[in-house]
């Protein structure tokens, strides 16, 4: 197998759901693929998702995009059809990009979106398309395109912010504060690696640092400082477990002047530095356990 096939093969996996006269279940997580969400889109009939106790019904036409726990599976009522995507962290970060325009779907990569009875026939359309070439690009092995891939995965992201009902969230706000948190984590993720200062922050959003940190305790229970500590902290976690790069590439991707800085930092969050997270990561992800990484997803 390619290095390309293996990095594919490694990072996402695909499954045509076809019609049958038996009930079938798929696990979302599995022990061969690096993958931590599932999307699925259901074009007929019922399926049920088990993720750990929680249990979410869908009704086709039907999307769900969820993060997958050790041990969750899809059960497949008999009749039904449509796709199960397993996907990894680093395919679906590199498919909602890194510019302005990708901020959107990177907050709702860490959301669990769930839509039942979609009536929006074109758009389901559309996504149909998405997944069956994602599916018959994996069929390709050592010619399937990282590439391509990401593309149809990018689309497939556009569909569930606009169908989520977070693409109008965003655009109207439901309060003031809930909108400057909003703008609050867009620049968090566009300057997370400049390292701004959150002086530098409430002056990008009009307001003073008092108010921000007002805003933000009260709201998340957290200061500025602290949450933007727990998403650079959650993204480093991310690429030592599911990347290749070397502490070196982890600390200066992050922006860290020096390695000695980011391991500092890295300890003083987790207690364990990058290295040792890393084994650890590695063992418990061999045993099919997940380590736990602070969730991003708390923000508004």
């Amino acid at each position: 197998m390619t290095p390309v096939a293996q990095r594919i093969n490694a990072n996402a996996a695909a499954h045509r759901i076809d019609t049958t006269l038996d009930t079938r279940r798929y696990a979302l997580a599995n022990g061969r693929h690096d993958t931590a969400r599932a999307a699925i889109l259901l074009l007929s009939g019922s399926a049920s998702i088990s993720l750990d106790k929680d249990s979410i019904e869908l009704a086709a036409p039907a999307l769900a995009w969820v993060n997958v726990p050790p041990q969750s599976h899809l059960r497949v009522s008999a009749g039904s059809a449509g796709y199960l995507l397993s996907l990894s962290d680093v395919l679906v970060k590199e498919a909602a990009g890194q510019g302005a325009e990708s901020v959107p779907l990177r907050y709702l990569a860490d959301r669990r979106i769930v839509q039942n009875r979609l009536d929006a026939a074109e758009a389901v359309q559309e996504m149909s398309a998405s997944f069956r070439s994602i599916e018959r690009e994996l069929k390709l092995g050592g010619k399937a395109s990282w590439s391509y891939l990401t593309a149809h995965l990018a689309l497939i992201l556009i569909h569930c912010w606009r169908l989520s009902g977070l693409e109008d969230v965003s655009q109207q706000g439901h309060s003031t504060n809930s909108t400057l948190l909003m703008r609050f984590r867009h620049l968090a993720e566009l300057h997370l690696r400049e390292h701004w200062k959150i002086a530098r922050y409430a002056a990008e959003l009009g307001i003073s640092h008092d108010r921000l940190h007002d805003i933000c305790v009260r709201t998340l229970k957290r200061t500025p400082l602290e949450l933007l500590h727990d998403r650079l902290t959650h993204e480093a976690c991310l690429r030592l477990v599911r990347s290749g790069l070397t502490i070196e590439q982890v600390a200066a991707d992050l922006g860290f002047r020096s390695t000695t800085h980011f391991s500092r930092f890295f300890r003083l969050r987790t207690g364990l530095t990058p290295a040792r997270y890393r084994l650890e990561a590695k063992q418990q992800v061999s045993r099919n356990e997940a380590l736990a990484i602070r969730n991003y997803a708390d923000w508004p």
